[in-house]
């Protein structure tokens, strides 16, 4: 290989394909010994990554994911998902110093993340000063000249025709056949904002509770991959995941409470209570605050949540 081959294979990232084809050379080496709930987390992160939903790779969704593990989920408490993590990097240095050291696909999970990084294997200085072969020299003889023009017996003139109409019509089938199929196609999961309810009388909490439901929809409208829904615009049965919530007044504390449902079966996938003292902040800066934080939650529990029922990984 050429120096400035080496380079362009340096600067290259490897396609998904690529990687896919490189998660499965992993997985079935007899050096990455790993159980299979750590397999399944590998194969989980890497396909997120590859589905472009990297930054909503998060603990407490890889410990319901892939963990089993249901709303109450800390991760502070249960650092399942962490140490798993550690393991999985020791097992792919380990692999890629054993079987996976001439491997052109390297996959890694920096540190501080749960998103892997993919890349192509650096060429070693020796190897990017191969000289590169000569073609051989031509004939002294051969002479051309510029659009030459072959002729042909006109015999073989129609067999030339009938071959260019039939590699056309190929073509053609060819690419309706590799068309996608709108049947096929994953479906964006969408949320439907019901309108919080407020459980008490006070000011605050009527206050809160309307403008609740307005910021969540800007909020979950500003993420990627989701159709967010308000109350009205169409009802609960063209939503995967209805959103619901109370607010509360005690006093100086107000409590705003939500939760997501997934319609098909009307499971709670995820639920939340926000307790808040209108005495040090405002009732709006409370209000954007609890909206990015049920957002930045229930966002990638749908997304996932949706591709989980539409392509279960094994």
């Amino acid at each position: 290989m050429t120096g400035a081959n080496a380079d362009t294979m340096r600067s290259l990232k490897p396609s998904p394909d690529q990687v896919m084809e490189q998660l499965d050379r992993i997985l079935s080496s007899r050096d990455f010994d790993l159980p299979q709930r750590a397999r399944r987390f590998l194969q989980f992160i890497i396909e997120e990554t590859l589905d472009g939903r990297g930054g909503y790779l998060k603990a407490f969704t890889i410990a319901q994911v892939v963990f089993g593990r249901d709303a109450s989920f800390d991760a502070q408490s249960d650092p399942c998902v962490r140490v798993e993590a550690s393991r999985i990097r020791r097992e792919l240095e380990r692999y890629y110093l054993l079987e996976g050291s001439q491997d052109d696909v390297v996959i890694t999970i920096p540190k501080g993340t749960y998103v892997p990084s993919f890349r192509m294997r650096e060429v070693s200085d020796g190897q990017a000063t191969a000289p590169a072969q000569k073609p051989p020299p031509m004939p002294m003889d051969a002479t051309f000249t510029r659009n030459a023009a072959v002729a042909l017996p006109e015999s073989w003139q129609w067999l030339v025709t009938a071959a260019t109409i039939g590699a056309f019509v190929l073509a053609q089938a060819w690419v309706w056949l590799d068309a996608p199929n709108p049947a096929t196609t994953t479906t964006i999961p969408s949320i439907l904002v019901e309108p919080f309810e407020p459980i008490s009388q006070a000011p605050a909490a009527s206050a809160m509770s309307q403008g609740l439901s307005y910021d969540l929809v800007n909020k979950l409208f500003s993420l990627k991959n989701i159709v967010v829904k308000a109350d009205g615009a169409s009802s609960a049965r063209d939503s995967l995941y209805v959103l619901q919530g109370a607010v509360l007044m005690d006093g100086e504390t107000l409590r705003s409470s939500a939760r997501l449902v997934r319609r098909s079966d009307g499971a709670v996938v995820w639920a939340e209570n926000y307790y808040d003292d209108i005495g040090k902040e405002t009732v709006f800066k409370i209000q954007s605050d609890v909206a990015g934080s049920i957002a930045t939650s229930v966002a990638p529990l749908a997304v996932i949540g949706e591709r989980q029922s539409a392509s279960p990984i094994y």
